[in-house]
């Protein structure tokens, strides 16, 4: 097929390559490789141009193989015949770079700079390859490893939960909505809760709800760590309330294939049937030995769950849940297939009986009847959203500030509730600690006076819980005091302070 325009013998034909296509030259330098050596080995190695018409095809088509082995025959015959080895020792260098072997390439490019200063060439391409290998290549090579020793380290830290938290407490990780933070005025933190409970083995377990923006880099900074989460509960398959868990997931795989005691962690993931489409490609994950790295739950709204893959909740997290409704749309499936959740746990209600159980509603809209859902709980974390856009109208994703007053109305039921009010649109900025409050006495009974044991607190990212008896911690002390007692300082705007009301 060449034979008219390119013919091994004739090297003087050799100028023809560049009439072949990429896949041609290819295929022509492969199949006559060795004729094509044993003619270069003729020439002598002043004939660099010739040399090069193959060497330098070969680089082209990605035949650094080749290449090297054509550049070490010049360099052999250049040394034998008391040439100047420093081009022949830079090209050499070039196809050790291009495969990747850096510190052969290294040598080379020495030897050839060695050459270029005995005859005095200044700023020769040796000079400039050496530069480029110092100050970028090895330095940024040396970020990496330790990059990778430093992560291997982090993946290593031990659990500290009991130390950075303790059991049983409620952390919130979240600021504004973030729904869409192209259009945020500053730094938006979404990212969800952040759950211990002791579980009946005496374990500290920690489940993330709803991670978020920001969600991991928050929790960071609590001095937590992969090693922390052992289970995630996701309302709906937003990008605000989900944008972290790909990242949990994968340093869980990187978890699993570098802790230093060579076990298996499994999170357990319960979420919606857009949570299932979403991340169905990361939930059947396995580490490097084949075992499974995550269980996945669908949650539904009547559900009841109690096990995951044939072991108790109680057991092994300290809750179960109770699935509940929630009128808000998913991307994933079209349809209004987001949930609520109650959670369940072994907590004593010291003031009321039985055991403490914390409603999150997720993003949902107001519809009659939606608090008796959650008339169980004494915790009730509730998304406003935003406030009602439109005279007369109920905002028709989420819940706004009707919405909230109805759903607590139907929640409390005249039993103590500390409500928390959350995931507020950056419109709210300077504004939720009033719009808490507003949203807090028209949900009182109109008759009998405002009664104390009715809470309703925004939330910010400092915001945290003692669940064993609804205790807050003032932000400037460090003392947590009664829900009932604490009062909110928004004199920063950014930046909520919950003070003990004395």
């Amino acid at each position: 097929m060449y034979q008219d325009i390119l013919d091994v013998k004739r090297p003087n034909t050799w100028l023809n390559l560049n009439k072949l296509n990429h896949r041609g030259q290819k295929e022509w330098l492969k199949n006559n490789f060795k004729e094509l050596l044993s003619f270069l080995k003729n020439f002598p190695a002043d004939n660099i141009e010739l040399w090069n018409l193959i060497g330098y095809a070969c680089i082209d088509n990605n035949l650094y193989h080749e290449a090297e082995t054509i550049y070490d025959e010049l360099f052999k015959k250049t040394q034998k015949e008391h040439g100047n080895i420093g081009l022949a020792a830079y090209l050499s260098g070039i196809t050790h770079f291009l495969q990747g072997r850096f510190q052969e390439a290294y040598k080379d490019f020495k030897l050839s700079r060695q050459h270029e200063l005995q005859t005095k060439t200044v700023n020769g391409p040796s000079a400039r390859a050496l530069a480029y290998m110092e100050e970028t290549l090895f330095p940024t090579r040396e970020i990496i490893k330790s990059n990778i020793a430093q992560l291997i380290k982090d993946l290593n830290t031990p659990r500290m939960l009991e130390r950075a938290i303790g059991a049983n407490m409620l952390r919130t990780i979240h600021k504004w909505n973030s729904a869409t933070p192209l259009f945020s005025r500053g730094v938006s933190q979404g990212g969800g809760y952040f759950l211990t409970l002791r579980n009946n083995l005496g374990q500290i377990k920690g489940i993330a709800v709803d991670p978020g923006y920001d969600f991991f880099n928050i929790f960071r900074d609590l001095g937590l760590s992969i090693a922390d989460i052992d289970a995630i509960i996701i309302t709906h398959d937003h990008d605000d309330h989900t944008e972290s868990v790909e990242g949990i997931l994968s340093l869980l795989a990187k978890y699993n294939d570098h802790n230093e005691a060579r076990k298996t962690k499994v999170i357990d993931v319960f979420g919606s049937a857009g949570v299932l489409l979403k991340f169905h490609g990361l939930l059947t994950a396995t580490d490097m030995f084949g075992n499974r790295e995550i269980n996945f739950k669908l949650l539904v709204p009547g559900a009841e769950i109690t096990e995951v893959k044939g072991v108790s909740l109680k057991e092994k997290h300290g809750f179960t849940l109770s699935v509940k409704p929630a009128h808000h749309t998913e991307r994933w499936t079209s349809q209004e297939s987001s949930i609520g959740v109650v959670i369940h746990t072994g907590i004593k209600d010291i003031k009321n009986g039985g055991n403490l159980n914390i409603g999150i509603t997720g993003d949902t809209r107001y519809e009659i009847g939606l608090g008796l859902e959650y008339r169980d709980a004494q915790v009730l974390l509730l998304n406003i959203g935003s406030v009602e856009k439109e005279e007369g109208k109920m905002l028709n994703q989420h819940l706004g500030m009707i919405g909230c007053i109805n759903l607590i109305k139907e929640a409390r039921l005249g039993k103590p509730l500390l409500a928390i009010l959350t995931e507020f649109g950056e419109e709210f900025s300077g504004k939720r600690e009033i719009i808490s409050r507003i949203i807090e006495n028209w949900a009182q009974p109109m008759a009998g006076g405002k009664g104390r044991d009715l809470r309703v607190i925004p939330a910010d990212v400092h915001l945290e819980v003692r669940l064993e008896d609804l205790n807050i911690r003032e932000t400037d002390t460090d003392v947590f005091f009664p829900y009932t007692l604490i009062k909110i300082d928004e004199s920063d705007p950014e930046i909520l302070r919950y003070r003990f009301n004395d």
